[in-house]
């Protein structure tokens, strides 16, 4: 078993995404100096994939078949990236068997698609993709079709909470190993306007915070008074406009989510999002992990 923060996870459910999720971990690993875990989980009666509950086929305990399946898999890319790429199956509740595997073997991250295979929506988050992003200790990134061999361009929305410490140690920790630049950006609303002046306090001292550990900066306050546009939309809009290579969320705030995460801004940027999004628990081993 790899040494603590040493792991980067990849659950994986044999469905069409697996291939891009290997990939864009590989990028990840390959600079972080990590090796690759890919993950299937079984439960006692049927292989599930971590993103839906339907079972495409029918396997009893951890059938020969699967462990043929993911020993392939794992030997291919190990063979084509030149990378330790290892494999693990398990038995039981498919996000609490990811969740608690990632916390024994201190994965640095988890990488996961962020919907079902069978779902018919382009833009929706699987169940277990959504119990993982809430429960995990570790970041998880989730990608959607886009892949990206590097992070130049990172994307942290700030908002009021005591927790952002979590969310800027993580950027400044990816923008060391890809040399990137945090773009830092404040959405102001008819709700939140009132609170102008401590978004532009917050947003001055984090940039101050980041020059003092010689991260490059910039920042952005934009104005969404529209009822038609949501926080979540003008983020991703101007993810797009700027280019960015990742959006970085926090979790902190989202306490009551559901399965789906219905109505959070941190859903609809992982749900629409086309570009990777990383979410982050406001906890010390989200930052100690990377």
């Amino acid at each position: 078993m790899e040494s603590k923060y040493d792991n980067i996870l990849v659950p994986i459910d044999f469905g069409r995404r697996t291939d891009i999720q290997i990939q864009q971990a590989y990028y990840l690993a390959r600079l972080m100096n990590s090796s690759i875990t890919l993950v299937h989980v079984l439960n006692q009666r049927s292989s599930i994939s971590y993103q839906d509950q339907q079972s495409t086929v029918s396997y009893h305990g951890a059938d020969e078949t699967v462990q043929i399946k993911i020993r392939r898999l794992a030997n291919h890319f190990a063979d084509k990236y030149n990378h330790e790429v290892n494999f693990e199956i398990l038995e039981g509740n498919v996000y609490e068997q990811i969740v608690a595997f990632a916390s024994k073997t201190h994965a640095r991250l988890i990488v996961m698609g962020k919907s079902g295979k069978t779902s018919p929506l382009q833009n929706s988050i699987g169940k277990y993709t959504a119990q993982v992003v809430r429960m995990a200790d570790c970041p998880v990134l989730t990608i959607n079709s886009i892949v990206k061999s590097s992070f130049d361009k990172i994307l942290l929305p700030l908002d009021l909470s005591k927790q952002i410490k979590n969310k800027i140690a993580v950027a400044i920790l990816f923008s060391r190993y890809y040399g990137s630049t945090i773009k830092l950006l404040c959405v102001i609303t008819r709700d939140n306007f009132s609170q102008e002046k401590e978004f532009a306090d917050k947003m001055f001292k984090t940039r101050e915070f980041l020059s003092e550990n010689n991260v490059a900066c910039t920042t952005e306050m934009i104005y969404n008074f529209s009822g038609n546009t949501t926080i979540a939309d003008r983020i991703i809009q101007y993810a797009s406009d700027t280019e960015s290579d990742i959006i970085m969320i926090m979790t902190q705030q989202e306490q009551n989510w559901r399965h789906t995460f219905v109505g959070s801004t941190a859903s609809n940027v992982i749900k629409n999002s086309q570009i990777p999004v990383i979410s982050i628990t406001p906890n010390d081993d989200a930052v100690h992990n990377i």
